[in-house]
């Protein structure tokens, strides 16, 4: 047990020493928090017409394989009902993704 207790204590001492050493998550915050509007905004308009790039894939897909061509049309359908959703267009709101 002992040696087992040891060789936890120097694996945890070893990550810590590495997670330490590396700051590129505190760049990537860094750069997000500089342009956060911007990245928000491409998230946004990803999220608002990924949808409409799969169906179109999905059309496109259809003449080369059936099975492809319908699971682009089905992710393009769950896609558009969880963003509707998401923005209560689906509750009778009329307000789109990408309107506050």
């Amino acid at each position: 047990m002992a040696k087992k207790k040891a060789v936890k204590k120097v694996v945890k001492k070893a990550v810590k020493k590495v997670l330490d050493s590396t700051t590129l998550d505190e760049k990537v915050v860094a750069e997000y928090k500089e342009n956060k509007s911007l990245y928000d905004l491409i998230l946004c308009y990803i999220k608002c017409y990924g949808g409409y790039l799969l169906a179109v894939g999905a059309g496109c897909t259809f003449g080369v394989s059936l099975l492809w061509g319908t699971i682009l049309l089905a992710a393009a359908a769950g896609m558009a009902f969880l963003t509707t959703c998401g923005c209560k267009l689906c509750k009778g709101g009329n307000t789109g993704c990408c309107k506050n």
